[in-house]
């Protein structure tokens, strides 16, 4: 029975009681249906006080979990753009790490034509230094490259394009040392003063071209054919006299002109 029934009920019940119930039984029984209605109220009271707490909760647990499903989201996207980072510097470092893959190749393959420079170098300078040290020969080392100079008639005549005796014998020392060396291609350039050819030679050399062409062409066979080296390695240009060293005024100048160059160039 509810409190309501129980009110309505309370004064019927006093009716039929009245006359039949002595004044203190009566109060009695008032005071125990009171504490009834009193103790009932009260725990519903208590009731609806958790009633309304289970309420609060409910809405803050619904604002809570809508709070992580935004925070979820969130999170989802982070993950995804921090997946994309993570690709993006992957792809980033493989590139870096390909890279310096080649640098140091670079690097290691520099070394190795600095070093066979330098071999080349001390075994020209051991097997020439008569010729060195009387400056019929010079050796020039510039940024991985090696220039073997041959000056005025130490592989030439006068006039001619034939290799003398002398030079052929130098020049098969020289390629003993260009031989093992695999860094480098070989260019051979002759250069002349600015004397006119003499009527004599104008049918074989119109002009100092090709007289400076040919020698080094005739360089270049020796080399190629007497001397062992790779023919893919080598080529042959002529200056005619437009590249001097020196002054072309003096008889000295002009010796130092009439030259052969051999030229070692960092292969490709």
């Amino acid at each position: 029975m509810n409190i309501k029934k129980l009110k309505f009920a309370l004064p019927v019940i006093i009716l039929l009681f009245f006359s039949c119930v002595s004044s203190k039984q009566f109060n009695e029984l008032k005071d125990t249906y009171t504490e009834q209605i009193n103790a009932k109220d009260s725990r519903i009271k208590e009731l609806e006080s958790k009633l309304f707490e289970c309420v609060e909760n409910k809405n803050k647990c619904l604002k809570e979990s809508a709070e992580l499903s935004i925070l979820n989201k969130k999170t989802e996207k982070e993950k995804i753009e921090f997946s994309d980072k993570y690709d993006d510097i992957k792809l980033k470092l493989e590139d870096i790490k390909l890279e310096l893959k080649k640098q140091r190749s670079i690097v290691q393959l520099q070394d190795n034509v600095i070093k066979q420079v330098n071999d080349t170098k001390k075994h020209i300078e051991t097997s020439l230094k008569e010729q060195i040290a009387t400056q019929e020969i010079k050796i020039d080392e510039m940024k991985g490259r090696l220039k073997v100079t041959f000056v005025d008639k130490i592989l030439f005549d006068s006039g001619s394009a034939e290799i003398n005796k002398r030079g052929k014998e130098l020049l098969i020392e020289v390629s003993k040392s260009l031989k093992e060396n695999k860094f480098h291609n070989i260019k051979i350039e002759g250069h002349t003063d600015d004397v006119p050819i003499s009527s004599k030679l104008k049918s074989l050399f119109p002009t100092n071209w090709e007289l400076s062409t040919a020698r080094a062409t005739a360089v270049l066979r020796h080399l190629q054919d007497f001397g062992g080296l790779d023919p893919l390695r080598l080529s042959a240009t002529g200056y005619s006299y437009y590249k001097p060293v020196d002054s072309n005024d003096t008889p000295e100048g002009r010796s130092q002109n009439r030259r052969i160059e051999i030229i070692l160039i960092p292969a490709d």
